[in-house]
């Protein structure tokens, strides 16, 4: 029997169940059993270990008519309610409206990740996601965003589930001051759960990217001005670059988190070019997932010259995110814009933590205020790269 045969069993068994759901057990337990396909149809490989995809839809399929089991079965995000959240059922309708062809190429390294991202000798080899970012305005030698926190202390009801936003892909320039101090300068800008966070044995500094992400890598060779610019899932520092991306292009993508030692799943897809591809990333569980943070950030990798061992950073000028929500398991809504004390808004600080690089402005009403957040590099852009 082909892999299309078999898995038209699996969505037909799928439907069965969960038919049987609704009319035997309560909402949240068929919201259990959706989640349950997401992790069990993202099995096809890639040429990436670590990096799965889901079947590829049939010819004629349409998300904005297809069942939650449909939809889960070849990974597209769930349908929001279009009278509870209005805002994310339009976000939503765009994409999948947009979601025309579905990516098939070979997958590659993200630039700067793999067992570069993970730190450096001179850095804790413990991170730890348990410690609350105490600081409403903090700092960070390689991000800036925002953090909210859910204060989960283990999978459940509280904890962040599902997280998206809309990034839109900046120019990627070298540092406005004449000269190179590198070669690859990089930024990703990123969407996703949990923190590595480190705290540098060497010098105190603090160091961190996301658990589980996606998002844009955007990238240049200061020598030759040649950049680029990818659309990346990953998990713990380990990146995978899926499908290109232009400068200016709107891209989306909406992440899930399953919790404990569970794989997660991300949907990406530019907007401007209509392509598109589900996958899940594998969870090593070296530190189980617990859904305590969900971050927007613009992070720099560890795989540089830096004191810490960081990247230079590329100068991006300005990165828009829009649209942006994440849903805990209970299914209540949480934005960036939130003003509130679990919020964390980052500052990156350049090597000797010293200078801000990266700055991030956030709002607190209306869409945009919620929503929205504005990423502008300074500092170091202007001085050759924010390494010695």
């Amino acid at each position: 029997m082909n892999t299309q045969s078999k898995f038209a069993n699996l969505v037909l068994l799928a439907t069965t169940v969960s038919l049987a759901l609704t009319f035997n057990i309560p909402a949240m337990a068929e919201s259990d059993a959706i989640r349950a396909i997401y992790l069990s149809a993202g099995t096809v490989p890639t040429n990436i270990a670590g990096v799965n995809t889901y079947p590829e839809p049939p010819r004629g399929f349409n998300p904005l008519t297809a069942s939650d089991v449909e939809l889960a079965s070849y990974g597209f995000p769930q349908r929001p309610d279009k009278h509870i959240d209005p805002d994310h059922y339009a976000m939503w309708e765009r994409a999948m409206q947009a979601a025309k062809i579905r990516w098939n190429g070979k997958l590659r390294p993200a630039p700067a990740n793999g067992s570069a991202l993970v730190p450096s000798s001179s850095a804790s080899s413990q991170p730890d996601t348990a410690q609350p970012l105490a600081a409403t305005q903090g700092h960070n030698d390689t991000a800036a965003g925002v953090i909210l926190d859910s204060k989960a202390k283990k999978w459940g009801g509280t904890s962040f589930t599902d997280i998206w936003s809309a990034i839109t892909v900046p120019v990627v320039e070298t540092a406005f001051a004449a000269g190179c101090t590198d070669g690859w300068y990089y930024s990703q800008s990123l969407v996703g759960f949990d923190p590595i966070l480190f705290y540098s044995a060497a010098t105190g500094h603090p160091l961190y990217y996301p658990q589980e992400f996606a998002g844009v890598s955007e990238n240049i060779y200061c020598p030759t001005g040649n950049s680029s610019y990818d659309a990346v899932v990953g998990w713990g520092g380990f990146g995978t670059a899926v499908f290109g991306l232009n400068p200016g292009d709107v891209f989306y993508t909406e992440v899930h988190a399953f919790g404990g030692c569970n794989n997660g799943s991300a949907f990406v897809e530019d907007l401007t070019t209509l392509s598109y591809g589900s996958y899940t990333i594998s969870n090593s569980c070296s530190l189980p997932q617990t859904g305590r943070y969900a971050n927007w950030v613009v992070i720099r990798p560890l795989s540089g010259n830096g004191v810490d061992g960081e990247s230079p950073l590329a100068n991006t000028i300005s990165i828009s995110f829009d649209g942006a929500q994440v849903l805990n398991v209970a299914g209540k809504a949480f934005y960036p814009g939130s003003q509130a004390t679990t919020t964390t808004v980052l500052t990156m600080y350049d090597d000797t933590d010293s200078q801000a690089i990266e700055l991030v402005n956030q709002g607190n009403t209306g869409f945009q205020g919620l929503h929205s957040l504005f990423f502008q590099t300074t500092g170091c852009a202007y001085a050759g790269g924010c390494t010695p």
